[in-house]
């Protein structure tokens, strides 16, 4: 099967700032969508190549760079203008399943959006909880996975804090190797076969 293309996109925000980033996969008419969020600090580039083999499975995957990172609109990295891109982003796809795949500390966003955002099932990538990203918005409820490489024991760990924050149906994975980002969920056959897995189960399941 030949690889995906990726098509470049640009969302443009309520406050005028362009999102830029990649589009990969069909768009049947209320499939679900994937969008993938990176880390602050970070760019799309650090999912390697997680939008094509999501693609593959039938998804439409929308990646793109935070204000203020890669080739989106903004000089500096504002926390909250973030926080508000990631809203913006999510309700543009209003009427369609939406999965996430978030990264770091742009995960304490992630867990205030859900079920009522149509934002279903959501894969957390060593999520930090960030006081700086926190604009006060309500914890919501959605089905969602924590992959980590923090160690089989979480005790005292940065995934024990983020876990333990998270509210709805919630799930660990660990692999030492995860440590190294977000780029390894397509390295590690057992973790990417996880994550495979978990979106086809719990997003395209019907209400």
């Amino acid at each position: 099967m030949p690889a995906l293309a990726r098509s470049p996109i640009e969302v443009a925000l309520q406050t005028g700032v362009t999102l830029r980033g990649v589009s990969v996969g069909g768009e049947p008419v209320g499939h679900p969508v994937i969008i993938l969020i990176h880390d602050i600090d970070g760019d799309i580039d650090e999912f390697g190549s997680l939008p094509e083999v999501l693609g593959a499975l039938g998804y439409r995957v929308v990646a793109v760079d935070l204000p203020g990172h890669g080739l989106s609109d903004g000089d500096d990295v504002d926390p909250l203008v973030c926080t508000a891109a990631v809203r913006e982003l999510v309700a543009s796809f209003a009427g369609v399943r939406v999965g996430l795949v978030v990264s770091g500390r742009s995960a304490t966003v992630a867990a205030t959006v859900g079920a009522g955002e149509h934002v279903i099932a959501q894969v957390l990538v060593n999520p930090i909880l960030d006081a700086a990203l926190d604009d006060g918005s309500v914890r919501t409820h959605a089905i969602r996975m924590v992959v980590h490489g923090d160690g089989p024991n979480i005790v005292g760990t940065e995934t024990q804090r983020f876990f333990s924050h998270l509210i709805g149906e919630k799930m660990l994975v660990f692999n030492a190797s995860m440590a190294a980002g977000p780029r390894m969920l397509t390295i590690q056959s057992t973790v990417q076969a996880h994550v495979e897995l978990f979106f086809t189960r719990y997003l395209i399941r019907p209400s």
